[in-house]
């Protein structure tokens, strides 16, 4: 997909309330994880941030999740260039499934090394 479409489908104002609930959806899944969760002080302060003010918060991430593969795929399906119909296309599974993904990156949540895995 050219990165004018992607553009187009990051800028696509029906897409925003849909993310915007999808960030809460998320947040909400994070203040429930135990303390012991990797990287859990930097997954509870993004929650806490995200939910105010959820717009700004909401139209910062919509450039990271448009090039998320699964949502690239899904916009790209449509077999369209219409931002609101490459939009439509994504499910809401999806676009949770792309927030989730991407948290601990926009938290500040360092990769876990080959190390620390073992």
């Amino acid at each position: 997909m050219p990165l004018s479409q992607m553009c187009a489908l990051a800028c696509e104002t029906s897409l925003l309330p849909r993310v915007r609930v999808a960030i809460a959806v998320i947040a909400q899944e994070v203040f429930a994880e135990p303390k012991v969760t990797p990287g859990y002080p930097l997954r509870w302060n993004l929650a806490k941030t995200v939910l105010s003010p959820t717009e700004a918060q909401a139209a910062s991430m919509m450039v990271g999740l448009v090039v998320y593969p699964d949502l690239l795929a899904a916009a790209a399906a449509a077999d369209t260039t219409d931002p609101a119909a490459m939009a439509a296309a994504i499910t809401d599974e999806q676009l949770l499934a792309a927030i989730r993904s991407g948290w601990d990156a926009i938290a500040g949540v360092a990769p876990a090394s080959p190390t620390e895995t073992m």
